[in-house]
């Protein structure tokens, strides 16, 4: 009981002290808000935070060109089918699957969600751009600056870190 009360007060100041880091920080992350999407066989767009049916074909930032059936075209001219949870933000850059393998805060644990199997995080993970992902949800990016992952908040192994939309 003792080391629950520590671990807990220990948690709550951590919290604290990283607050104030994690709003600085915050402006630095990459977050999905606008993106295409295919769910349940139809393609989706999702723009600022609310999702709707794709009526006509789009065309990404990189030239690439999503239709409302889910084939793209890139803009070398390959094609593709885009699958049951694939999505692609406004820049073209595709998330195959969901980018199956991240990290997520849920319910003040970290998460780690390799190969489609959930376990507790037990130990410090470095992610494909240097930052550093702690149990405790502390991420300490490559230039030194720190922020604090919330609940629902999800980060790819490439480091890329999607915010939990707001309702």
């Amino acid at each position: 009981m003792k080391k629950l009360f520590v671990l807990f007060v220990t948690a709550i100041f951590s919290l604290g002290v990283v607050a104030k880091e994690n709003k600085m920080q915050e402006t630095k992350m990459v977050k999905v808000k606008n993106h295409v999407m295919m769910k349940d066989g139809k393609m989706m767009m999702v723009k600022d935070g609310k999702m709707m049916m794709m009526d006509k074909d789009m065309t990404m930032s990189d030239g690439c060109v999503v239709s409302a059936n889910g084939m793209v075209k890139m803009k070398n001219g390959k094609t593709m089918m885009m699958k049951n949870g694939d999505m692609m933000d406004m820049n073209g850059m595709m998330m195959m699957e969901k980018m199956k393998d991240h990290l997520m805060m849920k319910n003040g644990k970290m998460m780690v969600m390799k190969d489609g199997k959930k376990m507790m995080m037990d130990k410090d993970m470095t992610m494909t751009n240097g930052c550093v992902v702690s149990p405790s949800g502390t991420v300490k990016m490559k230039d030194g600056t720190t922020m604090i992952m919330g609940n629902g908040d999800m980060m790819y192994m490439n480091g890329m870190m999607k915010k939990k939309m707001k309702k």
